[in-house]
């Protein structure tokens, strides 16, 4: 709403995570290196100074190519590459569009349809909005240097529109093409706001390619694209925040800076974009931060067990990642005695307590996003999709589904776009009218899954091991590393897919020794079985399992927060931790995710399953050699690498 005011949470100097631990020698992403090929040689090297961070930038050398090591060589086989995405000028002039921002992005999405089934015309309207979303922040960004006051519609516009870029938010045609009416009269706003002090800015091509043909240094336009689809990351992170009511002026003034970059002659320059990315990653570390104090304001996670069953009477499944949405759904349900069950990401919910209290919160339905096809035609009742991931929504159960905020999908029923005008009664009606469980329902039905689909889970879920949880435990889990029964912890976590590798991070849990401790979080965490979870058990007789759900995507926050803290306590550095970090990437989240890692330094970190097919292999290796990247290649192979080492691996 228009009256919202800004609060700030954080000052930047006091950030609980800007710890002398993280800003050592050894951790270089403070100080990184980054090399430049002999194309670009010729480019005298300069040091870029961006508060506590310093670039150095010298000249890349052809002795940096062979630490790719052979999976990460492999990169035009995870997509289409940076440098020919098609095989002749025939197959580029028949191309209708062209996507590559997500892990399953391959020559279909170039053709006629993406993966996503995201359509040529809402491609080329979602590249619009990200063209004019820059013009945004250049105006924005001229303005703040003039002293003047961004008005808070801007802000909120600024998050709600590139939110509704990332994959699988919003495929509804019309919606983008009033947004677009809408983004060129911020602009025009914006521009009176400036007066005539400022220039118009050099608006580079709408379309991936336009920008990649006119970019005078590949490597430079490939760290410019990864920079675009971090701040999807960081705006969706910052819509989920504000959604609570909680904002902060500084992400917006950052992502305002960040857009006008990209319209900038300094985004050509290496060093430039390289630093603008970390700096990304520090901006998604804030908002993270932030989007961790409006759920708590929820009440502090705790572990709770969720049961994955049906309970009798007329239902609601809410999937996405808004909990102040699910608060508001169930303040709605409880008297109308309405059962409500989480989908997907959604499932951490039942460890707060504030939500707990509701009766109608009864559990867990289905497994992570790309099983909503194969679970939500068996669902009967109504369905709410407060966020990403939505998918194409099947005939069966499409007039179920409702739509809230930046979510969309041609002939699905939107709820609105902003929390206090929403109203449930739509929604509630529907599951009225719905057969709802029976008493004769003792289980859920799923479709059969696929061949390389994680079944949807089967068995209460535990949830609640925020960092206020795990580290109210840290004297029985350093008792457990101690005394040897807790070997190594793995990270195992991120976004979760349908692209077949992605059972590399089943098979890894499943493998894993008998002696480890899990952490995950996201929708990866579907990826962690049954069987694992089984097999693994609880660290002796202390009752704390050995697979630990964090929470979603987001609280990787949560997470950095434990691994400083046992640091902390085994008073160590994080990269001396016995810790192996193994991330699993899909959309933009991740990869402002990854680089908030870059921007802490923790490293080594494995990414899977999957190159991103927006990096050239000099960025890649680069990624690899400074930054610790590594790609999830063969389990046996990995796992070995990983539990042979006494470090961080």
């Amino acid at each position: 709403p228009a009256t919202r005011t800004p609060i700030r949470l954080v000052d930047p100097p006091k950030s609980e995570l800007l710890c002398p631990r993280l800003f050592t020698a050894e951790h270089t992403t403070l100080s990184a290196m980054f090399l430049r090929s002999k194309s670009i040689a010729g480019l005298s090297a300069r040091a870029i100074a961006r508060g506590k961070q310093a670039i150095a930038v010298r000249a890349f050398t052809a002795a940096t190519r062979p630490c790719l090591s052979g999976a990460a060589s492999k990169l035009a086989a995870t997509g289409l590459p940076f440098a020919a995405p098609f095989e002749n000028a025939e197959a580029a002039g028949k191309s209708k569009m062209f996507c590559a921002q997500c892990s399953q992005h391959d020559k279909s999405c170039t053709t006629t349809v993406g993966n996503c089934r995201k359509t040529p015309q809402v491609s080329k309207q979602q590249d619009i909005i990200i063209q004019i979303a820059k013009e945004v922040g250049y105006y924005a960004h001229a303005a703040r240097a003039l002293g003047k006051e961004i008005p808070d519609h801007i802000n909120r516009f600024t998050l709600f529109s590139i939110f509704s870029t990332l994959t699988n938010v919003n495929n509804d045609s019309a919606r983008f093409q009033k947004m677009i009416k809408d983004a060129r009269g911020i602009v025009a706003e914006l521009k009176t706001l400036c007066g005539d002090k400022v220039p118009a800015p050099e608006i580079p091509d709408a379309e991936i390619l336009g920008m990649r043909k006119a970019a005078s240094d590949a490597n430079a336009a490939s760290l410019c694209e990864m920079l675009t689809y971090g701040l999807k990351g960081v705006a969706a992170y910052a819509d989920h925040a504000a959604v609570h009511g909680f904002e902060d002026p500084r992400i917006y003034a950052f992502l305002h800076e960040a857009l006008a970059f990209l319209v900038s002659k300094e985004r050509h320059d290496l060093g430039a974009a390289l630093a603008m990315c970390l700096r990304a990653g520090e901006a998604n570390l804030w908002t993270m931060e932030l989007l961790n104090k409006a759920n708590m304001s929820l009440g502090t996670p705790e572990p709770t067990s969720v049961p994955v069953a049906p309970v009798e009477g007329k239902c609601i499944l809410v999937s996405g990642h808004d909990l102040k949405v699910l608060e508001s759904l169930l303040e709605h349900c409880e008297p109308l005695g309405i059962k409500v069950y989480t989908h997907g990401e959604m499932l951490p919910a039942h460890s707060y307590p504030k939500l707990k209290g509701y009766k109608s919160l009864v559990g867990h339905y289905g497994g992570a996003w790309n099983r909503q096809q194969h679970e939500f035609a068996h669902f009967p009742g109504a369905i709410v999709l407060t966020s990403n991931c939505l998918i194409e929504p099947r005939d069966t159960y499409k007039n179920q589904v409702f739509t809230f905020g930046a979510v969309g999908w041609p002939g699905l029923k939107h709820l609105g776009d902003e929390l206090p005008n929403l109203k449930w009664d739509k929604v509630s009606t529907m599951a009225g009218a719905m057969k709802g469980f029976t008493a004769a329902d003792s289980k859920f039905t799923y479709d059969p899954v696929s061949g390389h689909g994680q079944p949807s889970p089967t068995q209460p879920q535990m949830v609640g091991f925020g960092h206020d949880a795990v580290l109210g435990a840290a004297a029985t889990v350093l008792a457990g590393v101690e005394a040897g029964a807790i070997s190594r912890f793995f990270l195992i976590g991120g976004c979760d897919g349908d692209a077949a590798q992605r059972n590399y991070f089943t098979e890894l849990s499943e493998k894993l020794p008998e002696t480890s401790v899990v952490l995950t979080l996201g929708c990866g965490k579907f990826r962690v079985s049954d069987q694992a979870r089984d097999r693994l058990g609880n660290v002796g007789d202390t009752g704390i399992p050995r697979v630990l759900d964090v929470g979603q995507c987001n609280d990787t926050y949560s997470a950095v927060r434990i691994a400083m803290g046992l640091a902390d306590a085994l008073k160590c550095k994080i990269s001396d931790l016995p810790l192996s970090i193994v991330l699993s990437w899909y959309e933009q989240k991740a990869i402002a995710v990854l680089l908030t890692c870059l921007h802490l330094g923790l490293k080594p970190i494995r990414v899977g399953p999957t190159l991103p097919a927006f990096v050239t292999e000099d960025v890649l290796a680069v990624l690899v050699k400074e930054f610790g990247i590594k790609v999830c290649d063969d389990v046996d192979a990995d796992l070995k690498e990983m539990t042979d080492a006494k470090a961080a691996s």
